[in-house]
């Protein structure tokens, strides 16, 4: 667990989990460190005298769902030659722990929430009941509200097992974090000192890399040990890895935006804010100044996408008191498209704005699908395509980024009216010296910012590292403020 390096706050809560005796759900990405942190809960808890039960939900077959969870007596079916206990008798006085819960066939999510409901369960063949005494703790790295949305989860089982949640964070998120996990596994590897340097340098150098450590600790702890056979083939080799990716969890911030069905904090945080600094400005009621309320509704909002919040919610929410300072919050955030009002209450706009490009090349216009960056040439044009589903203004920013780190910045469209509902669409012609094109489109007024990340293979000296993108985008947000903004990449391969 040491490797885990966890934050102080992740610690405390691992503490207080393991002093109360519910169930437990543990979300985050793939090589997070779940499985070591349901250990962990379980090895401070009252029931660490018991045993220790994991299963992975991916490996268990639906015809023997029953067989793996509450064992079988014998001849209970053609091959049962003996009785043979399941996994909830092996955890019995102990925990249970369900790795990749998403991944449970629905069959099998029907019997464990009987088996959770009512503490007791059959084997297959017998005709008698038998008390369950274990503690669950479930682990995803699945959304599982999105997952119940399009009826792959059951939502009483997924309030079931939400008992006491824990959220792990991707390592992406905590570079001071990746350097400490691989400072220690590199002195418990015992390598040499000029080596370990080596690595570690390397390490810090890959973490500013936009998609840096997709497989999180898992990933971070391989690459470090395959550094013993050399550690420019491992960079390279990785780095190729990453610019192929396309994983959702490594790739959430550039290029075409695609609406979540249960936006990240982040996003609830960032819309929270945009409603927070709407309703500060001037004279407003005053229920929707407050923080707390602003973030509450956001929240709100965007857990019940893409059903209506109903307008008695919203008044509580807000902790307005009458109608007539709930109709003001309302009405303010429809006149700046952040939400709209139907027959069954208050939704959010989610995203308000999407957008597409086009490239021309050689006569032949080539679109980009999602995840992708165009590779065109000095001379060749794009088109960019935003519909909104508001009003507003649309700004463009091209910014070419060359050899070295080197950077210029160029505002195509500025305070261009945007009508709602229709295309509108933008061509510019490369004209650069080569390098990356990053197209940032700005619709206002306020509304979501958010999108997706890719790469390209491309030299080290061309490709900007993520904080060159990032000063970028807070470059349009300070031009033009808060508002939508998304981004495009295109790679110039040749000049003329």
């Amino acid at each position: 667990m040491t490797s885990l390096d966890l934050d102080p706050e992740v610690e405390q809560r691992i503490q207080r989990l393991a002093d109360v005796d519910e169930d437990v759900l543990i979300t985050g990405p793939s090589g997070s460190g779940k499985s070591a942190v349901a250990r962990r809960i379980h090895e401070l808890s009252a029931r660490r005298r018991g045993q220790f039960i994991a299963q992975n939900c991916g490996a268990i077959p639906g015809e023997l769902a029953e067989s793996t969870l509450f064992g079988h007596e014998r001849g209970a079916f053609t091959t049962a030659h003996t009785a043979a206990a399941g996994i909830v008798e092996a955890a019995n006085q102990g925990t249970l722990f369900l790795d990749e819960i998403g991944e449970l066939p629905l069959a099998v999510q029907a019997k464990l929430l009987t088996l959770l409901q009512d503490r007791v369960y059959r084997p297959l063949g017998s005709v008698k009941d038998r008390p369950a005494n274990f503690r669950l703790i479930a682990a995803t790295n699945r959304d599982l509200l999105e997952r119940c949305n399009h009826g792959l989860f059951r939502e009483d089982l997924y309030h079931r097992i939400n008992v006491l949640p824990l959220t792990l964070r991707p390592l992406r998120d905590a570079p001071e974090r990746v350097q400490r996990i691989a400072a220690e596994e590199v002195k418990r590897l015992n390598m040499p000192e000029e080596l370990g340097a080596q690595v570690l340098s390397v390490v810090k150098s890959l973490t500013l890399h936009p998609a840096a450590w997709p497989g999180n600790i898992r990933e971070l702890l391989t690459f470090v040990r395959r550094c013993v056979l050399g550690v420019e083939a491992e960079e390279h080799r990785i780095r190729g890895e990453w610019a192929r990716w396309r994983r959702s969890e490594s790739t959430e911030r550039l290029t075409a935006l695609v609406p979540s069905v249960s936006p990240s904090l982040v996003d609830r945080e960032r819309y929270a804010g945009m409603i927070h600094e709407l309703a500060g400005r001037g004279a407003r009621p005053k229920a929707a100044v407050s923080r707390k309320g602003s973030l509450e509704l956001a929240s709100r909002l965007l857990d019940v996408f893409p059903e209506p919040l109903s307008m008695d919610d919203v008044q509580a929410v807000l902790g307005a008191r009458d109608r007539r300072t709930l109709t003001a919050n309302v009405d303010l955030l429809v006149k700046h498209g952040l939400v709209q009002v139907s027959a069954g209450g208050v939704v959010a706009l989610w995203p308000p704005a999407t957008s597409a490009i086009i490239g021309l090349r050689q006569g032949e216009w080539i679109p980009a699908g999602p995840g992708e960056i165009l590779s065109l040439a000095r001379g060749d044009r794009i088109r960019i395509e935003i519909t909104s589903r508001l009003a507003g203004t649309l700004g463009v920013m091209l910014v070419t980024h060359g050899q070295g780190g080197s950077s210029a910045a160029e505002v195509i469209v500025e305070g261009k009216k945007l009508p709602a509902s229709k295309t509108t669409a933008i061509e510019i012609e490369l004209d650069g010296a080569g390098g990356l094109e990053q197209i940032l489109l700005h619709v206002g007024p306020p509304g979501h910012r958010g999108g997706r990340l890719v790469e390209p293979t491309l030299t080290a000296g061309i490709m900007p590292d993520s904080a060159a993108l990032e000063r970028v985008r807070r470059m349009a947000l300070e031009r033009w403020h808060e508002g939508w903004l998304a981004e495009h990449l295109v790679f110039h391969t040749r000049g003329n």
